[in-house]
């Protein structure tokens, strides 16, 4: 029985989607993998066609939480991964997550580390990879899981260390869940910190199990030059802190931003 599936989340014409789709059919266990879209396209259907792959189509103009959750629903396994269309998954990805996730039956999410691309270079040493690996440090420092609440919302108080199309979700455990709308940027970050407060387990497979892309039309590069991200940032800061501390944190954190740019 197929465990896993990858839902791709494809917008207009990406570029790299197609190499997207490789990674995942390139994995060593095999999943279900369907793209989904708000913008239908002949790019897509012959794409689809080349692979094997069924097109699932939304309505356009919802917004980025409407699409994800839209994906979310149509995964009939237990498990699935949003996979972001411009990044590559490891060929062991999902056998390594797969068994983190179920060596526990509480397991809620299941996410990664991570390398970036950009210009067609990998990077692992940039300020904001090295601020969240210290997150991961202090916050797991000897187990690669997190079952308590208090705990979870604090590994998620000095940013977001979680990378969104890393995560592979336990459907079973999350019934009702939805992405927030009102979020266009920090719809994940939000998301875990709702999760947080659900009976059950974050698990951190600590290797680089994924390649995620930083370009000029990417929505956290646009999200950055419109101050979005920043201000959607002090949105989350000041639910984990007082609103002077939360400001403080929030300056600071936008820093690390400084790695979205050549």
């Amino acid at each position: 029985m197929t465990l896993h599936s990858f839902a791709i989340l494809a917008y207009k014409h990406s570029p790299y989607l197609e190499e997207c789709i490789v990674s995942l059919k390139n994995q060593t266990i095999q999943s279900e993998i369907y793209i989904a879209t708000s913008t239908p396209s002949d790019f897509l259907t012959k794409l689809a066609e080349k692979y094997a792959l069924n097109i699932i189509v939304t309505e356009s103009g919802k917004g980025i939480a409407h699409d994800w959750n839209f994906s979310l629903q149509q995964a009939q396994t237990k498990y699935l991964t949003l996979a972001h269309q411009d990044d590559i998954y490891l060929s062991d990805y999902t056998e390594k997550c797969l068994k983190a996730a179920e060596d526990f039956e509480d397991t809620i999410i299941c996410f990664t580390d991570y390398l970036e691309m950009m210009d067609g270079k990998d990077r692992d040493n940039t300020l904001l990879l090295k601020i969240k690996r210290l997150m991961f440090r202090f916050f797991m420092p000897l187990k690669s899981n997190l079952k308590s609440v208090f705990w979870k919302k604090r590994l998620l108080s000095f940013g977001c260390p979680i990378a969104a199309p890393s995560v592979m979700y336990n459907l079973k455990k999350l019934e009702a869940f939805n992405f927030n709308d009102d979020f266009s940027i920090n719809m994940d970050w939000d998301a875990w910190y709702r999760l947080a407060n659900k009976t059950g387990r974050f698990v951190f497979m600590n290797q680089k199990l994924l390649k995620h892309r930083i370009h000029n039309e990417s929505a956290t590069t646009l999200g950055l030059k419109t101050n979005q991200r920043q201000e959607e940032d002090l949105i989350m800061f000041k639910r984990l802190w007082p609103t002077p501390i939360a400001q403080l944190i929030s300056v600071l954190y936008a820093k690390s931003y400084s790695s979205n740019e050549k």
